[in-house]
């Protein structure tokens, strides 16, 4: 069953390694913001039917990283960029499914209003198939043959 706590948890698993010595937060901008500052948060989702089996859960979610200057930020995000798109998907925690990546873009970076540290946005779109509930039915329990001779 997707879950998006495990989703944040998979996509900053997989992307960490390319934020060395990164304090991490989810969902939350500290108060106090500090170079070398990556987050990860849940944006929005939405759905689509594909068939009367399954069901597609589109969501974004929202990489915010915060660097001393506007170069740092870019040189992350374009290596961030680059492995985003060498995979296609992204193995979940403690399943054996995945999280499909459909695209990522970010934007220019900016000042915060501290003036403190530099930040830049990325948006990554994600897919997930989930089963519909289905209904159960009884098994067959018992099942008998009848032979008859003369073909009938």
């Amino acid at each position: 069953m997707a879950s998006v706590v495990n989703e944040i948890e998979s996509i900053t698993e997989f992307i960490e390694p390319l934020f060395a010595g990164a304090n991490v937060h989810y969902q939350q901008i500290p108060v106090e913001l500090k170079p070398n500052t990556l987050i990860v948060r849940y944006l929005s989702s939405g759905n689509a039917t594909e068939t009367n089996y399954h069901y597609r859960l589109d969501r974004d979610y929202q990489i915010v990283y915060f660097a001393q200057n506007e170069f740092a930020c870019l040189q992350k995000f374009e290596h961030l960029e680059r492995k985003l798109n060498d995979f296609l998907v992204i193995p979940l925690k403690n399943s054996d499914r995945y999280l499909r990546l459909e695209f990522f873009s970010f934007s220019q970076p900016f000042k915060t209003e501290s003036g403190t540290v530099m930040a830049i946005l990325g948006v990554l779109r994600a897919s997930l198939r989930e089963p519909r509930t289905q209904p159960v039915t009884p098994k067959i329990m018992h099942v008998d043959a009848r032979i008859e001779e003369g073909g009938r």
